[in-house]
């Protein structure tokens, strides 16, 4: 029998262990993280003073702050991995699946599916409504840098938030229940809800909620069927990325970056309908592939 990912038999997993742990995430990810950001602003200030604001102490110029901020998601995989190691007592590995080693062709089938997805619902909203599309002012140079952020330091950003939600919490849910569609619910509820301070909000707070708890979800529920987070992993990326380089919009958690296109039109409600349609197909092709294996 194959081990199990939500009742995760290595290491050291009471509750107090898993209380513990979290403490030390958050301080990873809130404490150090600050405090390595401050730092990283004030190193820029030293090169490039004429980008930072002093009194807010952050970065004016969006890019280079895209760069910095990606050091508290970085600190916060070090944290799970520091939590992981001394308290439970197993591999950081263990947060992604239960096997000795990480199943690669998982990772980029669901990478690539849900970039597939995407860019096609895209394309189709460009088609039926092209004026809601402006090019943005190209800047061959910082797209070219925002090309790099978002392959290199994009997937650490989504993969920590993977390691929390969809590996950590999961499975310390799992020792209260193995229902599948509570621990859904559970999970999926804290992924979407912490996302609820995102300025996305503005364009119409129910229907983003939606576009955010769909997701939540559906990649915890088939973390949960396919018994690890591989999938769920690649589709995060993807999802990312492809709004990163190609899609931005005002008042987005990133801040105006250099993407492709901006989307001058919100439209909140269709855009939690298209995240629902192509969570679920993403959702049917990966169980389909992973039956198949079975």
């Amino acid at each position: 029998m194959n081990p199990n990912f939500i009742s995760i038999a290595k290491g050291k997993n009471t509750h107090w262990r898993y209380f513990w742990s979290l403490l030390v995430i958050l301080a990873f990810m809130f404490v150090v993280g600050t405090i390595a950001y401050l730092i990283a602003v004030l190193s820029t200030a030293l090169i490039e003073p004429d980008i930072v604001d002093f009194e807010e102490m952050m970065i004016s110029d969006p890019l280079v702050d895209f760069y910095l901020y990606h050091i508290v998601n970085i600190l916060t995989v070090i944290g799970m991995w520091i939590a992981a190691r001394t308290i439970l007592k197993r591999k950081l590995i263990s947060f992604i699946t239960p096997n000795e080693r990480i199943n690669w062709s998982k990772i980029f089938y669901g990478f690539f599916i849900a970039l597939f997805l995407f860019a096609l619902f895209a394309l189709l909203d460009y088609v039926i409504f092209p004026n809601d599309y402006v090019l943005n002012d190209f800047n061959g140079t910082r797209f070219a840098w925002l090309v790099v952020a978002s392959i290199l330091l994009v997937p650490i950003q989504t993969t920590s938030e993977e390691l929390l939600f969809r590996g950590f919490l999961l499975q310390w849910a799992g020792k209260i229940t193995k229902n599948p569609i509570i621990l859904m619910l559970i999970i999926g509820s804290i992924f979407g809800g912490l996302h609820f301070g995102n300025p996305e909000m503005e364009h119409g707070a129910f229907w983003v909620a939606i576009d955010y708890l769909a997701m939540g979800f559906i990649w915890t529920y088939i973390s949960i069927k396919t018994n690890s987070s591989e999938y769920s992993i690649g589709a995060h990326a993807a999802n990312n990325m492809f709004l990163c380089i190609f899609l931005t919009m005002e008042d987005t958690v990133v801040g105006d970056i250099p993407s492709l296109f901006v989307i001058t039109n919100v439209n909140a409600m269709l855009s939690a309908i298209t995240t629902v349609t192509t969570g679920i197909i993403f959702l049917f092709i990966v169980m389909r592939k992973h039956r198949k294996e079975k």
